[in-house]
C-alpha cells in the first residue's frame, strides 16, 4: 500500500516532456528531523507554551523560520542575538547591518521637427547636373530630442529589533540554505543511509531565535537543533524502471512519505520543474 503512495508521487513528474526525450537516472530520498518530539493531534503544543517556530525547508535546501506570538503581550524579536548555524558550522546571523540598495531608472523622451532632403525637391523638378548633386547631398530642417530620466531608489536595511502583536505571526528576515539539504545532495551515485542517529548524521544544523516578552527589559531564547536523519539514493539501472527504483526506496526506508519533512527527488536529464517533492513543516516551541 505504500509503495501505491509512492508511486502516485511519479505521476505529476511524467507530463510536459514535450519533444525532448527524458530519462531518470536516479532516485533520491532525504528527511530531515529535530532533536525533540514533534506536536501531534494526541501531544499538541501545550497551552502554556509563549512562543512557537515553524520551519519549512524548500527544494533546494532554503529554510524559513515563521514566529508564533502565543501570549497576549507584544513580542520582541532581537535578530542581533538569533542566528543560523549551518552543517559546516559557519554561523551567520539574522541581523545584517548593510544597507542594500535598489535603484530604477525610467526614461522618457520627445522628439521634434523632421528632415527633407534637398535632393527629392530637386528631383520633383527636374533639376539635374551638378546642382542636382549638390542637392542630393544637403538636408532643410532638422529634428532634435529632450529626454528626462528620473531614478527611483529603495534602501533595505535589517531593524535590530522586530516586533509581533499579540498571538500574531511573522517571518523571520532572511532564509538560509542548507549545506547538505536538497535536490542538488540527491544526485551521483548509490547511497543508502535510511535510519541515522544525530551523531551519525552527514548534515545537522541549528537555528537560535532570541525574544522577550517584557518590552525588551530581559530576553529568552529558542534553539532547534536539526539533523538529516536519512539519504537514499537509488540509480535506475535500466531505461524506464523508475518504478524497480521507488520499490527500493521504500524497502530501504519502511517509513518514507511519513516523515515530518521529507523531499522525494527525480534526476532527470532535463530541468522540468517537476523533478522533486518536498513536504512537511517542523515545530519548536517553549
Amino acid at each position: 500500500m505504500k509503495y501505491k503512495k509512492l508511486a502516485f508521487l511519479l505521476v505529476p513528474f511524467l507530463v510536459s516532456c514535450g519533444s525532448t526525450q527524458l530519462s531518470t537516472s536516479s532516485v533520491g530520498y532525504q528527511s530531515v528531523r529535530t532533536t525533540h518530539a514533534q506536536p501531534s493531534p494526541t501531544s499538541p503544543i501545550p497551552e502554556d507554551a509563549k512562543i512557537a517556530v515553524a520551519y519549512t525547508i524548500g527544494g533546494d535546501g532554503a529554510l524559513t523560520a515563521v514566529v508564533y506570538n502565543r501570549t497576549s503581550e507584544i513580542m520582541t524579536i532581537d535578530q542581533t542575538k538569533s542566528f543560523f548555524v549551518n552543517s559546516d558550522g559557519k554561523s551567520v546571523s539574522y541581523y545584517d547591518p548593510t544597507v542594500r540598495t535598489t535603484s530604477v531608472t525610467d526614461m522618457s523622451s520627445v522628439t521634434k521637427g523632421g528632415s527633407v532632403n534637398l535632393g527629392a525637391i530637386a528631383g520633383a523638378f527636374g533639376i539635374g547636373g551638378t546642382i542636382g548633386q549638390i542637392a542630393n547631398g544637403i538636408n532643410l530642417g532638422g529634428s532634435g530630442t529632450n529626454g528626462t530620466a528620473e531614478t527611483s531608489t529603495t534602501y533595505v536595511a535589517d531593524l535590530p529589533q522586530v516586533s509581533l502583536a499579540p498571538h500574531s505571526n511573522g517571518a523571520m528576515s532572511k532564509t538560509f540554505h542548507i549545506a547538505g539539504i536538497g535536490a542538488s545532495a540527491l544526485s551521483g551515485s548509490a547511497v543508502n543511509q535510511p535510519s541515522l542517529t544525530k551523531e551519525q548524521s552527514y548534515c545537522r544544523f541549528s537555528v537560535c531565535i532570541s525574544y522577550s516578552i517584557d518590552g525588551g527589559q530581559t530576553f529568552d531564547k529558542i534553539v532547534t537543533d536539526f539533523y538529516a536523519n536519512s539519504k537514499v539514493v537509488v540509480p535506475v539501472t535500466q531505461k524506464g524502471r523508475v518504478n524497480d527504483a521507488l520499490r527500493q526506496v521504500y524497502q530501504s526506508k519502511q517509513d518514507a512519505i511519513n516523515e515530518y519533512w521529507w523531499l522525494l527527488n527525480f534526476n532527470y536529464n532535463i530541468s522540468a520543474g517537476y523533478n522533486k517533492r518536498v513536504q512537511g513543516i517542523l515545530y519548536d516551541y517553549k
